[in-house]
């Protein structure tokens, strides 16, 4: 049996009147090439980017997990102590006021099997695994990408990013107990330094912040100094970081996954490698420029021992 002689005979003569007729066989054929379109896109979906995306499927979380949360304490790990880690999340977590809420959010970079994930997720609120390349500042800025605009997680009120120690702690912890406010914009928990363009007070040079300026001030990087830090351990409030446009975070990203042959790794420093790029030492000092906090008399009235409201760019 055919297939016309499959459909029953009241149906055929509903087909034949409908074929016959000029405008309802258009229609008819409008409606299928929709059907087929609606096919087609289900089972391919919209095209991607070419931007690296964070697949949900390699984020674990606590039952408990908050959608918002006042602190984020966002960690790069890759094979550090775990003991450390976890005494040094613990000492900054005890710092933040008690009657806010937090998320310890583990980027883990390393080989890990799922034993070694709980473990982690033990200390955490949130473990995502991520490839290991950019240092941590690709973790952090990954960390904003996967965040900026997603309702179920959210930027937090303010976030804290830290290497899975207390670097320079006697910066940090004071600064944390003693600058750090509701009105907090930037305030960095290690040295300032001040550089033109990337040509730093301590005789380092890193050309491409004078890119990272250009891309996040949307001007040319100027003939004068402009605030850098060290240790990438910073704390950044939710309005600084929309305050810049989702696209230059990605964009500054996808640096960072490009081939290992790609042009990026071949400049700068000897050792440049995507686990360990050139780029990466210049975005370390970069953060205050991303986040608007270029005042170069900030290195001058906050040292090492000095830990006051000078320290840090403030909100409103």
């Amino acid at each position: 049996m055919g297939l016309w002689e499959s459909i029953p005979p009241e149906y055929q003569d509903n087909l034949t009147r409908i074929w016959t007729s000029p405008k309802k066989r258009a229609a008819a054929m409008a409606v299928l090439l929709m059907v087929a379109i609606i096919g087609l896109y289900a089972s391919f979906g919209p095209v991607a980017t070419s931007l690296p995306s964070i697949s949900k499927e390699n984020a674990i979380r606590r039952d408990d997990w908050q959608t918002t949360s006042d602190y984020d304490i966002v960690l790069s790990h890759y094979n550090e102590d775990l003991n450390i880690m976890r005494e040094s999340i613990e000492s900054v977590r005890s710092r933040l006021p008690s009657t806010h809420s937090k998320r310890v959010i583990i980027y883990s970079k390393g080989s890990v099997d799922q034993d070694g994930l709980q473990e982690l997720l033990d200390m955490s609120d949130e473990v995502v695994q991520i490839p290991n390349v950019g240092r941590e500042g690709e973790t952090y800025l990954s960390h904003i990408v996967r965040h900026y605009d997603t309702a179920s997680t959210n930027i937090a009120g303010h976030t804290i990013f830290m290497q899975p120690h207390v670097a320079w702690w006697w910066v940090f912890l004071p600064r944390l107990e003693k600058v750090l406010d509701k009105n907090t914009g930037f305030l960095s928990f290690g040295p300032y330094i001040t550089h033109i363009c990337g040509n730093d007070t301590h005789g380092q040079f890193h050309p491409r912040m004078a890119d990272i300026y250009s891309m996040f001030q949307m001007d040319f990087c100027p003939p004068e100094p402009v605030l850098g830090t060290w240790a990438g351990q910073f704390t950044v409030s939710r309005h600084r970081i929309l305050e810049n446009p989702f696209k230059v975070y990605a964009n500054l990203r996808q640096k960072f996954h490009e081939p290992k042959d790609h042009w990026i790794f071949k400049e700068g420093w000897w050792n440049n490698e995507p686990s360990n790029p050139t780029l990466g030492h210049a975005l370390e000092r970069s953060w205050p420029m991303i986040f608007n906090c270029t005042d170069p008399l900030i290195e001058k009235q906050c040292d090492e021992n000095v830990q006051n409201s000078h320290c840090q760019c403030t909100d409103g």
